[in-house]
This record gives C-alpha cells, structure tokens and sequence, in this order.
C-alpha cells in the first residue's frame, strides 16, 4: 500500500451519500420483509437479524468510535437488542443518524481508532470509507431477501473491489509477514477501466489471538490504478458490480470471466474463498 492511502479513494461526500442512500435502501427493504424470511446470503440470519447488525452492531459502534475518536473502544457498552421490528427499525434509524452527524463533523484525516492492521488507515476516513462499503453489501442482502434486487453504482462498486482486496484480504497483522514471491494476478473492472495489480505470495506468523502458527496463500495490493502492460500471470474481469459481489460472495461466478495460469487461479480462488462478513 503506498505511502499516501487516501490518493485513489472517493470523495468523502460520496461516501456520505452512499451510507445514507443505502441504508435507506436496506430498511426499506427490510421493514416488509416477511419475519421468518432468511437473508440467503447469510443463511444464518433473519431478516431482523440482518437489520440489527447494522443497527445496532455496526452503525451504533462507529457512531460511538467517531464521537470519542481516537479513543480504542474498549469503553464501550453495547445496546440491549430489542424484541419487536419496530424497535430495531428505531435502533436502525437513531444508530444512523448519530453516525452521520459525527462524520459530518469530523476531518476525515483526523484520528480515529479502527481494527485495520495498517496504522495509516486509523482515520475517519477509514471508518467513512469502510461504512460506504458496509452499507451497501447489506443492502445487498436485504435486497436477496425480499428478492428485490437493483445495480450497484459502478464507482463505488470499483471502490469497494479496491477496498476489499486492499484491505479486507491484503491486510498484514503486525504479527504476520506477506512475502511476495513474484506471481501477479491484475482485476480489471472492465466497464469503468478500473485495474487493479494484485501480489500473490505467503502469509506466516504466529497468530496471537488464536495462538496458532499461520503459513497460507494469500493476496497483497501492488497498485489500484495499473496502466499498460503489467506482466500478470493472471486476470480477473467482469464489471464494477459483478466483481464486487463475487468478492463479498454476494454474486455468482460465472459472471467473472478468468485468463492466465490456472494454478494461479486456483490459489486465489483458495484466498477468497475465506470469510470476510
């Protein structure tokens, strides 16, 4: 990741207006929804599960974060979950609007706490940038579960093919070490000629929550941005939309189209096959 992070991100007002547009989406989605309907890409949820983890796991989360920024959350008390849907609507509604109103008054350079292992990342412009993302993959599901579904903006959706390699598979814990061991793989958004050159190698350390030794496949940004000729051993292309659900498992794979190495192939395949919900 280059040294200037921030350099290919949105607008931060496009992340505004992302995590209001689609949370909006997704309750309307949800309000409707039958309450014995599952949410098909998280079998394990209901419907009204769905809307309390935005609710009150996340939104009500990083409104706190950002208001006592760059305080580490372990003061932090979580909200007692409510019975009725009605209820978690209410907990939806106030959990967003807090989060709004703390980003909108917030310098996204500033400090702010965040779980990324990168320590250049813990800004409000991370937590902005993430809950743009956030927001709409659950609305992603909202929408799968009332059977509703509508596009992704392709920008955004371009975005969040960046952010999710960039940071939800390609970030090295402090306690790990990624070496790159030359093989490149280059995603390409084909309908907003977005290229994105991906480093393939190993990922070890000792895992000190889980007190493991890790020794596995794993992916690395080289740069979000890639012109002319990169030499990749491999390539992944489909649109904006279709890459960015086939990354969060939220879309088929037959709509990305595969070239190159097939045992390249295969061990990406094997790093995105990990959960990332």
């Amino acid at each position: 990741m280059r040294a200037d992070v921030t350099e290919h991100w949105l607008a931060p007002e496009v992340y505004l207006e992302a995590i209001a547009r689609e949370t909006a989406r997704l309750r309307e989605c949800l309000e409707v929804a039958d309450p014995g309907a599952r949410v098909p890409t998280c079998p394990q949820w209901s419907g009204d599960d769905l809307l309390w983890h935005l609710g009150g796991d996340v939104q009500h989360f990083w409104a706190w974060v950002i208001a006592h920024r760059p305080e580490a959350p372990e003061a932090y008390v979580e909200p007692t979950r409510p019975h009725s849907r009605d209820e978690l609507l209410a907990v939806l509604d106030q959990a967003h609007e807090d989060l709004l109103l703390r980003l909108r008054n917030a310098d996204p350079a500033e400090a702010a706490w965040s779980w990324a292992s990168d320590p250049r990342l813990h800004t409000v412009g991370f937590t902005l940038r993430r809950q743009a993302h956030e927001a709409l993959i659950h609305r992603v599901d909202a929408e799968l579960t009332v059977g509703a579904p509508t596009p992704l903006d392709p920008q955004l959706a371009a975005d969040g093919v960046a952010e999710c390699l960039e940071v939800m598979y390609g970030g090295v814990p402090s306690w790990g070490h990624f070496a790159d061991d030359g093989t490149r793989v280059l995603v390409h958004a084909t309908d907003v000629g977005r290229r994105v050159l991906v480093a393939m190698g190993r990922f070890t350390g000792h895992d000190p929550g889980k007190q493991v030794d890790v020794d596995e496949d794993d992916v690395h940004v080289l740069d979000v941005a890639a012109h002319g000729h990169v030499g990749a051993d491999a390539s992944v292309r489909a649109s904006a939309q279709d890459l960015d659900l086939w990354l969060w498992h939220r879309g088929p794979a037959h709509l990305v189209e595969t070239d190159g190495d097939e045992q390249v192939l295969d061990r990406l395949a094997a790093v995105l096959r990990q959960s990332i919900d």
